[in-house]
């Protein structure tokens, strides 16, 4: 039979195994006859390392996990108990999902825009558990290289593992010394095919990032999705930004924005987003790229009123209202 398709059929079979211990607890006769059947259809079975190993193939990834938590290999078995201690192993808390299957610590919006002299960029400092601010000194916008900036909104550990990749990306181009580096085109490229590429393994960065910068005097602001989705654009925002900010930004942005009149754009947004958006909260940070560097605000608050009529008593002349 060829290799690959037994090693598909062994994934099968093992799969099934496992929801058929879960849900209806098979006894270990059982286990002991899909061993003695998987001997002899292919006289191969799944082991575990140091569990009379004698050879060692290529390891495989199980369903589910972003790295095995052992090392798997095929070899012909001797005796079919053999298979009943590779089940319990598979079986084991060792083998549990270590990828992110829901979002959990997740921040929200970050607004970009471009002004005169470079890009400005606005983020919150919130982390929400669930409906829960859990954490309220969370830096979500990074420096990228010389010449980028990153922000991002979603789970905060995908954004750290984003990080990581960049940190990588950077190094390796550093090492080139030929006096050239990454521009945030490049640094939006890159995040483009990595989003895809872990959508298209249904394994996704659950975030949506903004990526702007400015290089030998040219301004670059773009956008990316969790699935890959990207576009270039004057002003871009993410989460409730899109709908709460992004209005306000197509009404009164303008190309010869000066930095001050960009920041109080900004505020203005984050002030809307902080009325509209449960996960907002009133500690935000602005940071400014130019041909001259980086420089990020110091954490601060926004003056607000909660004294609308709207505010309170919201639900006044409502159809269906209590």
């Amino acid at each position: 039979m060829i290799p690959w398709v037994r090693s598909r059929f062994l994934l099968f079979l093992e799969r099934t195994i496992h929801l058929s211990i879960l849900f209806n607890r098979i006894r270990t006769k059982y286990l002991g006859w899909v061993s003695s059947s998987l001997e002899q259809l292919f006289g191969v079975a799944i082991a575990v390392q140091g569990k009379k190993i004698k050879s060692r193939r290529t390891c495989f990834r199980l369903i589910n996990c972003r790295s095995p938590p052992v090392e798997y290999s095929l070899l012909k078995l001797e005796h079919s108990s053999n298979a009943l201690y590779v089940m319990d192993s598979l079986l084991s808390s060792e083998g549990d999902s270590q990828r992110t299957q829901y979002p959990y610590v997740t921040g929200t919006s970050v607004i970009g825009i471009k002004y005169k002299d470079g890009i400005l960029m606005a983020a919150d400092m919130g982390g929400s558990y669930g409906s829960t601010i859990r954490y309220k000194s969370v830096e979500r916008m990074k420096q990228v290289g010389k010449h980028s900036l990153l922000g991002a909104s979603g789970e905060i550990s995908d954004f750290q593992e984003i990080l990581k990749y960049l940190d990588d990306l950077i190094l390796n181009d550093n090492m080139w010394d030929d006096g050239n580096s990454l521009g945030p085109k490049e640094v939006h490229n890159y995040l483009t095919r990595v989003m895809y590429n872990r959508r298209n393994k249904f394994d996704p960065l659950w975030n949506s990032l903004i990526i702007g910068g400015v290089k030998n005097g040219h301004k670059y602001l773009g956008s990316v999705s969790m699935i890959g989705v990207h576009y270039e654009d004057n002003h871009v925002a993410t989460g409730f930004g899109n709908h709460l900010a992004r209005p306000i930004l197509r009404e009164e942005w303008r190309e010869d924005l000066t930095f001050e009149e960009g920041v109080k754009l900004l505020e203005k947004c984050m002030r809307n987003l902080l009325y509209r958006d449960r996960s907002a909260v009133n500690k935000l940070q602005i940071a400014k790229i130019t041909d001259e560097g980086l420089t990020v605000s110091q954490p601060y608050s926004l003056k607000t009123y909660w004294n609308f009529a709207a505010f309170e008593n919201p639900t006044v002349g409502a159809e269906g209202s209590w």
